[in-house]
């Protein structure tokens, strides 16, 4: 290599190295564009006794966390009468009974009262497609030792109806609604295609390794399709977010007013199976 043209490419490298840098002091949070009164999560389905909401205050600084908001009047009506949630002992989360009569293909409307403003929200309730009659979103191989080695994708694309699926064995949590810090064991089915080819969605995945009479349980739960359209946007701001995702897209919810979130009814099918029953 010629002198010159060594030295050029010394400096090139210099200057790069000097530019992929960070400087921790520099490191700052822009402020949001938007700020919202409250959060909504959760919604309500036909399998729980209990349902569950939670309500806060968003926080808007990486150093502080979301405050909870108290004493809402909160109310769900299924077309026929109102269900009252009460809030619970832990602060921001109401509580509401079972639905009596599920109202399906019908829209449920919340209703939030806060602070002297009212939001509401509605959702349709798809009747589920029982698992029975469907494609489990997962593969199973059994081993020469009698082992069955799965793998569950977070996200199966190109089904004819979006579900979120909750798939529990041994170290995995049962489903619960009243937790709102397990979302990363649900994995989803998308009637919508791929957001782009070239994102390495095979690491969005879990693995486990179980023994014949070892059991599985299995929860499929409809979504509406303006449920599944916000959870795609979600994704893509999120899952779906690399060097050749698309281009960033603002999640918008079902919550009138200054809120966000999504209410979501939803239907379930439970299943109970030993490992030996998939194969």
């Amino acid at each position: 290599m010629k002198q010159p043209s060594f030295i050029l490419l010394l400096l090139l490298l210099q200057f790069l190295l000097v530019s992929c840098k960070k400087n921790s002091d520099e490191l700052s949070f822009a402020a949001p564009a938007r700020q919202y009164d409250l959060a909504v999560e959760g919604g309500m389905n036909t399998a729980n006794t209990s349902q569950f909401l939670r309500l806060s205050k968003p926080s808007t600084n990486p150093d502080s966390l979301p405050k909870p908001i108290r004493k809402a009047v909160v109310t769900v009506n299924d077309g026929k009468k109102d269900m009252v949630f009460r809030e619970t002992s832990t602060p921001g989360v109401y509580s509401a009974p079972k639905i009596a009569e599920p109202n399906y293909n019908q829209a449920y409307t919340l209703t939030i009262r806060y602070n002297n403003k009212t939001y509401t929200a509605a959702d349709t309730l798809r009747q589920v497609v029982n698992i029975i009659d469907d494609f489990l979103p997962f593969s199973v191989t059994k081993t020469a030792d009698g082992k069955y080695n799965g793998t569950i994708p977070k996200h199966t694309f190109g089904y004819l109806n979006p579900n979120k699926w909750w798939i529990s064995y041994t170290g995995i949590p049962a489903w619960s609604t009243e937790r709102f810090d397990q979302v990363q064991y649900y994995n989803y089915t998308h009637f919508l295609g791929s957001p782009n080819s070239l994102y390495p969605l095979t690491n969005l995945k879990r693995t486990f390794s179980l023994g014949a009479e070892d059991v599985i349980l299995i929860y499929k739960i409809s979504i509406s399709a303006g449920y599944a359209k916000y959870l795609y946007g979600v994704f893509l701001e999120t899952d779906w977010n690399g060097l050749f995702s698309s281009v960033p897209v603002n999640a918008d919810g079902n919550i009138s007013g200054n809120a966000q979130g999504y209410f979501y009814m939803s239907d379930v099918d439970r299943r109970v199976y030993r490992m030996k029953e998939l194969k």
